[in-house]
Formats: C-alpha cells, sequence, structure tokens
C-alpha cells in the first residue's frame, strides 16, 4: 500500500505542469523622458529605472534620468545661457492597482535634481508623485508609461515644480 502511493505521487509530480508566477520581482527598464519645470526651459533625454516587487501589490522603484537641460545661467558659453548635463535619482514606493497585463499604478517618491553648471553643480530635493501604466508585452517585456510631478524645495531660492513624462521598455527578471 505504502509503495503505491508512493509511485502514485511520484507519477503525480513528474506529470505535473511548471508553475508560473503572475509577475515578475524585479525589473529594469530604459526610456524616453521629458521634463518641464515651471519657469524654465523642459528637458529631454533617457531614463533609467529598476523596480523590486516588496507584497501586496507595492513595488520600490528607483529612476535615474540622463537629461540634456536647457539654462539661462551657468552654461559654458559666454552668455552663460545653453545646454549642461541634468541627472538626478528618484527613490519612491508605488503601489499597483491589478497585477495582470495591464498594470495601472501610483507612487510616491523623494527626487533630486543635479544640473552640470559653472561654476558651481545645482542640485535640488523634494517629494514627488507619480503615476502610469505598465502593459505585459510577454513574460519578459514590458512597456511603461508615466507621468511625475517633483517640488524641489531650495532654501535659498523659489521653489521649483516639476512635471515628467516617460515612456520605457522594461526587461522583466
Amino acid at each position: 500500500m505504502e509503495r503505491t502511493r508512493l509511485m502514485l505521487l511520484l507519477a503525480v509530480l513528474l506529470t505535473a505542469a511548471t508553475a508560473h508566477a503572475q509577475y515578475n520581482n524585479t525589473s529594469l527598464g530604459v526610456g524616453v523622458q521629458f521634463n518641464a519645470v515651471l519657469n524654465e526651459p523642459s528637458r529631454g533625454g533617457l531614463s533609467f529605472q529598476f523596480t523590486r516587487y516588496i507584497e501586496s501589490g507595492f513595488e520600490f522603484y528607483a529612476r535615474a534620468p540622463a537629461l540634456i537641460a536647457e539654462v539661462r545661467a551657468g552654461a559654458d558659453t559666454p552668455s552663460g545661457t545653453g545646454r549642461v548635463f541634468a541627472t538626478g535619482l528618484s527613490l519612491g514606493v508605488r503601489y499597483l492597482m491589478l497585477e495582470d497585463r495591464l498594470r495601472p499604478w501610483f507612487g510616491l517618491q523623494l527626487g533630486s535634481a543635479i544640473l552640470i553648471t559653472k561654476p558651481d553643480i545645482t542640485w535640488a530635493l523634494g517629494p514627488g508623485a507619480s503615476f502610469g501604466l505598465d502593459w505585459v508585452v510577454s513574460d519578459s517585456i514590458a512597456l511603461e508609461l508615466a507621468g511625475t510631478y517633483e517640488l524641489f524645495i531650495d532654501l535659498n531660492k523659489p521653489s521649483r515644480h516639476q512635471l515628467g513624462g516617460t515612456l520605457s521598455v522594461l526587461i522583466l527578471l
């Protein structure tokens, strides 16, 4: 009797279908990003991101842009106006409202912005919010459309309101 049960269990294990996860726990992405800061020229470039699923629909994410910014002062030109390199980092948590092929989400983050200007580097830090939609195309690829708002606070200058948009391709790991 015991031997029959063991053989039956072994047969079930050998013929069972492979288990598939409903979603992947980690993703890496690259995308095109555009930012608009009120009363300043817009910026465009690439965005790199990382997400890690935590639990119950929550994910940790990090996004780092590599942008070209048009500035009115601080560029390496005689007039000071021109293009400079801009980067930063946003760290946050987002909540997936659905965990299917279409995944709408919203999140909160702490963002930073760094402009490589002359003679000093300009940087800012502040809170933000984001929202977006991930569309899982296959088991390993997703497309993401995201929007962000960040409020950069500087003690010596007026606060800056930044709106951003990103279209990314994500590799699901």
